[in-house]
């Protein structure tokens, strides 16, 4: 396979994307339960019409804020990158049979596939997990082309076997 070359960039839309995607595949339990919390709403404006204001108002109150958590994590994940020597560089990717390798202005780095512990393949980008909960998110939009993309994301299929496997 002839090596593929991908540029992404360190910025607030890629680090959105990347968090929504870790938390689909690592955390879909709190993906669901995120819409439960707007049902406080409800619950809260039924408690008021039945008699009990102060839980009623502390469930409406309480829904919005516990729903908006994602919100407030990824505000804080791009505030904290913002300081990052890597901030808004472009990030430029190699994908060969031996490895991948990463380069910006400030590092290099070489991978080899073993050194990866997990990937998330989506339609709308990847991710290559080093451990639990730290990884490198890749957008589809990152390549030139859908084929390259599409090809990718066949390597790591092969290459970086899931947890368990």
């Amino acid at each position: 396979m002839s090596e593929i070359r991908a540029t992404s960039y360190f910025d607030a839309p890629t680090l959105k994307l990347g968090s929504a995607m870790h938390m689909r595949y690592r955390h879909p339990v709190f993906v669901v339960i995120r819409y439960c919390y707007l049902a406080l709403i409800p619950i809260g404006i039924a408690l008021i019409l039945a008699g009990d204001p102060q839980f009623g108002i502390l469930c409406i109150l309480v829904g919005p804020i516990l729903f908006l958590r994602k919100v407030f994590w990824q505000y804080r994940l791009i505030a904290g990158s913002k300081t990052s020597p890597q901030a808004g560089q472009a990030l430029n990717w190699s994908f060969s049979d031996f490895g991948v390798s990463q380069k910006s202005e400030v590092h290099e780095k070489d991978f080899s596939w073993k050194d990866f512990d997990d990937r998330y393949l989506s339609p709308k980008g990847i991710l290559f997990y080093l451990s639990k909960d730290q990884y490198f998110i890749l957008p589809r939009s990152a390549f030139s082309t859908q084929e390259d993309f599409e090809k990718v994301s066949r390597l790591c299929e092969t290459k970086i076997a899931l947890p368990g496997e």
